[in-house]
């Protein structure tokens, strides 16, 4: 890691941290995690496997959670700097684009990786009633959840760096974020043809479905996610350097 880099993701992970949009997302979080968990053990009647599977993957509560709280810890990342002209001082010190891009990136990955600890609390409650969960199907779910994660993520990010309107940013990953989701459970059908199988292709319910809430690994979708960050990431970095030079 470049030694450039850790003094950028130390001040981001400050900002995060230490502001109180961190404790409305906390709470916020922690409302819907909470929900979500009842929601399991209503609907799992008994049954270990489906109840992780619902937690963890299939219910509308966890659903509600990705997609709600990337936009809310990323919207004020750049566009809060352009607000208060930070951003002007940040981009004439010596560091590359890419890793103010980098940094800020993985700051909002710490500090969701920091939100989803307290969910293992609920793995560990099932086991104290002598339910026995699946590794396999715990570690899956959690990389799947790593996995949209960082590609909601970087959505965000992207439209952070292209407003100096927090809000306008939320929104807009937001809505990204449901059409993401939305699209591949509405066109879909052999009706809807080479469409609907692009859209199945990236659907995020259909990848928990069909491999991270089963405990498999799909190498496909890893790329698909790899390659989406990586992608925006891109993006991101670009958006910067047309700010440099304006």
């Amino acid at each position: 890691m470049s030694s450039r880099l850790l003094p950028l993701l130390w001040r981001e992970l400050e900002s995060l941290f230490f502001s109180p949009l961190a404790y409305i997302v906390l709470t916020v979080f922690l409302v819907l995690s909470g929900f979500s968990f009842g929601f399991a053990l209503s609907l799992g009647g008994g049954v270990v496997t489906d109840t992780i599977a619902l937690f963890l993957g299939d219910g509308p509560f966890f659903w509600a959670c990705l997609l709600l709280v990337p936009p809310l810890v990323t919207m004020r990342l750049v566009s809060e700097e352009r607000r208060s002209g930070t951003l002007e001082v940040l981009l004439t010190a010596p560091v590359r684009d890419g890793e103010v891009v980098l940094a800020k990136f993985l700051g909002a990955l710490v500090f969701q990786a920091f939100l989803w600890a307290p969910t293992l609390l609920y793995i560990r409650i099932l086991r104290g009633y002598g339910a026995l969960p699946d590794a396999g199907q715990v570690a899956t779910s959690y990389l799947g959840i790593a996995c949209v994660t960082a590609l909601l993520t970087a959505a965000g990010l992207f439209f952070s760096t292209r407003t100096s309107n927090q809000m306008v940013a939320a929104v807009s990953a937001l809505t990204l974020n449901v059409l993401l989701l939305a699209a591949p459970l509405l066109v879909q059908g052999e009706r809807f043809g080479l469409l609907g199988r692009a859209l199945g292709s990236i659907s995020m319910t259909g990848h928990f479905a069909a491999a991270f809430s089963r405990g498999l690994v799909d190498t496909g979708i890893l790329a698909w996610y790899l390659g989406g960050t990586l992608g925006l990431l891109v993006l991101c970095t670009r958006s910067l350097e047309a700010r440099r030079w304006r």
